[in-house]
């Protein structure tokens, strides 16, 4: 059962309307109204988008530089932790990371655990110099990117990470992992 405070002016007139009397609290300025209608859905937004940009924030690792070989598409493997294959070079404070024709690395260096700001270029195979690459974009779904599910895995049978990605159009992406093309909504 509600209490209900009505306040009358002394001629018998009701001065406000009926309220409960929990809500009848004077707020300075509806600070306390506004919170509550703002602070439930900044709530749910930060139990939601929180841990996402935590991860994004924290687990920064230093950018690294992948060379593919020009014109290559497809499954890309990058094994790591190969006891008999050399450590990753560098150059310009990234570590450089370059596939054969297959699109293939070994390396003994430990994979780098987060996000980084990576660079893709094609190369070619001739020319050892960083003068005749050609960018590649990862810009994403719809965005004309090229390199596509980059992950960082465990091989089962080894135990030993491995970084894999595709490399090609998205129209080739699309095709290479839903035939049937019902999985991706069409870009707009």
């Amino acid at each position: 059962m509600a209490l209900v405070h009505l306040t009358y002016r002394a001629d018998g007139i009701l001065l406000h309307p009926p309220c409960i009397i929990v809500n009848c609290m004077p707020t300075p300025k509806g600070g306390f109204a506004a919170l509550a209608i703002l602070g439930l859905p900044i709530l749910i937004a930060a139990v939601i988008f929180g841990p996402t940009a935590l991860d994004l924030a924290f687990h920064r690792r230093p950018p690294e530089r992948y060379l593919i070989p020009a014109g290559f598409t497809g499954w890309t493997r990058i094994d790591f932790r190969r006891k008999d294959d050399p450590p990753l070079p560098t150059e310009d404070s990234r570590r450089l990371l370059k596939l054969d024709d297959h699109g293939h690395l070994s390396t003994s260096s430990n994979p780098q655990l987060g996000h980084g700001k990576d660079d893709f270029y094609y190369y070619l195979a001739n020319d050892p110099s960083a003068n005749h690459r050609t960018r590649i974009s990862n810009a994403g779904v719809c965005k004309g990117g090229m390199i596509w599910d980059f992950a960082t895995l465990v091989d089962e049978s080894t135990s030993t990470p491995f970084t894999r990605f595709y490399v090609g159009s998205e129209a080739q992406f699309r095709r290479e992992v839903d035939a049937t093309g019902k999985k991706f909504p069409a870009c707009e």
